[in-house]
């Protein structure tokens, strides 16, 4: 039976002093109990690169800070590799280019997208490129401002969109990859249903499809992709399961697995995650279950 190296990130604030790790089997059955691998103010989020030799993690902090570790081989042990401060708070995603020659930071609070240049040694330089969202939505509680929630690129590289949950909108930037530069890519935004609050999303295996967790409308939206065309609407699915009717429940994040049949899908509030099966033919997905999370949100 194959054993997985999980990395927690935590909450500072109350007493957790930062990254975790922990032993689980693929039955999800926990090993070993959390373990203290490096202390940091508020993990948000990780990126590890596709060599799984380096880990880097946002603080959502004020402010705000990208810190690089090593991952040490056989043991999965982190060494620090220096951080660096970033323009603002509220960090909430890092992701890369395909050749993880830039890392792009998501910052929720100051609705700021963030491109840092890699050096040789893979740490991140200073920031070269900066873009910022304007806008608000119809839920004054939680889109009061835009407030970009993360950051993809398209599986082509023809794109890096960002979901805006405060202005329930899909922003399209084109990159420069000699430079790191964003540029908006004129007449690809997408907007999508009022209140919804875009938050995540996730490209099927081939390109085709795109799916979008919805944080105020508890649901998952389905797009199509074309490189020339971008993003189309396809349909609207709710993350809940049927019994559920209570409002207030936010749908957090969205993963597919690697062959691209199932769709996964976390419910803040109903405390669940969605199992989907997907028609890789059409891009419909159909819920199959909702598996308790055994906490509250």
């Amino acid at each position: 039976m194959k054993n997985y190296y999980i990395y927690l990130g935590t909450q500072t604030q109350k007493g957790s002093k930062g990254i975790y790790g922990l032993i689980m089997d693929e039955r999800g059955q926990m090993l070993t109990k959390p373990k203290l691998l490096a202390e940091q103010p508020s993990p948000a989020a990780f990126y590890v690169n596709e060599e799984r030799s380096f880990l880097y993690a946002v603080s959502d902090a004020d402010p705000g800070a990208i810190y690089t570790y090593r991952i040490e081989p056989e043991t999965y042990m982190l060494t620090a590799q220096g951080s660096r401060e970033a323009a603002g708070k509220g960090l909430c995603h890092i992701t890369m280019d395909q050749a993880e020659r830039y890392a792009v930071v998501t910052g929720y609070d100051d609705a700021t997208l963030q491109v840092y240049p890699l050096d040789e040694d893979r740490r991140l330089t200073e920031m070269f490129c900066l873009r910022r969202h304007i806008g608000q939505g119809p839920v004054v509680k939680w889109q009061a401002s835009a407030h970009p929630a993360c950051t993809v690129f398209s599986p082509d590289g023809a794109y890096v969109i960002s979901c805006d949950l405060g202005m329930d909108k899909l922003l399209l930037y084109t990159m420069n990859y000699e430079s790191g530069k964003l540029h908006r890519a004129i007449g690809k935004n997408v907007t999508m249903p009022e209140g919804s609050g875009p938050c995540r999303l996730v490209f099927s295996p081939d390109g085709r499809f795109v799916y979008v967790a919805c944080a105020l409308s508890a649901e998952v939206i389905t797009l199509a992709y074309q490189k020339e065309a971008g993003l189309s609407l396809l349909e609207r699915t709710s993350a809940l399961s049927p019994e559920f009717s209570s409002d207030r429940t936010y749908t957090s994040d969205v993963h597919m697995t690697r062959g691209g049949r199932d769709l996964y899908v976390s419910n803040r509030g109903e405390d669940t995650v969605a199992h989907f099966r997907v028609d890789p033919q059409s891009g419909h997905i159909e819920l199959r279950k909702s598996y308790s999370t055994h906490g509250w949100y």
